[in-house]
């Protein structure tokens, strides 16, 4: 048997083409709302990571400002290091006379003197008078007139030993000591940074500010304070 099957009509083929037209149209729109949601989020996006990048600055630099509290890296410049950086000077001057070959083309006896007798605090050890002379790179009698100027200046002093009045040491005033911990201040934080130490807020602040001469008068008394105490142990 036979069924005979109904066609649809051309009406009815073109409501359903209408019907299709349409449903592709609102497709079209649900995939640009979509594109054009898709377009905004990157900005969103962008905000966001923006905004977490500023919050992971802000935590950074102020762990910069706390990691002086960090008990492996030094917050301010040790003994050492106003050693070395004496020292360096020293081995400069010495290396600059060894490479010309003439020591009177670059004499500075006092310098030299108030050089040697800061390493010498900085090593806790005693300086004859004799020695100074030696240091200062002139014969001992231009040496000794310099001496005595520098004793005029209130900048060295000399003492005799306890137990031999024969001995007679140099030391450096306080006067003098606290000058020459301020000259070597800005290079004892560079040679922290040379020796690889993280440079504390303390030498990242700007020359000059309230904060900044707060800051080294701080270091500057703690660093002679310091000298002081092993200098007052080798003398016990």
């Amino acid at each position: 048997m036979t069924f005979a099957t109904s066609q649809p009509t051309i009406d009815q083929r073109r409501d359903t083409q209408a019907g299709s037209a349409r449903l592709q149209g609102e497709g079209k729109c649900v995939a640009m709302s979509e594109v054009a949601k898709d377009n905004a989020m990157p900005t969103k996006r962008m905000k966001i990571l923006a905004d977490e990048l500023n919050s992971l600055i802000s935590r950074m630099e102020m762990s910069e400002i706390y990691e002086d509290d960090s008990d492996d890296i030094p917050s301010t410049p040790t003994i050492e290091d106003w050693l070395e950086t004496a020292v360096d000077t020293y081995n400069m001057r010495r290396h600059r006379e060894k490479v010309f070959g003439m020591q009177q083309l670059f004499g500075e006896p006092t310098w030299d003197i108030l050089l040697d007798l800061f390493i010498a605090e900085l090593r806790t050890a005693k300086i004859q008078t004799t020695s100074a002379c030696i240091g200062a790179q002139v014969p001992q009698t231009t040496a000794l007139r310099w001496i005595a100027l520098l004793e005029r200046e209130n900048l060295v002093r000399r003492y005799r030993d306890k137990d031999d009045s024969r001995r007679v040491y140099i030391q450096l005033t306080d006067l003098a000591l606290r000058k020459m911990v301020e000259i070597f201040y800005d290079k004892c934080f560079l040679t922290m940074n040379k020796k690889k130490y993280s440079l504390s807020r303390l030498g990242k602040l700007n020359h000059g500010t309230s904060e900044y001469n707060e800051a080294k008068e701080i270091i500057l008394a703690d660093t002679i304070s310091q000298i002081k105490i092993r200098r007052n142990g080798e003398a016990n």
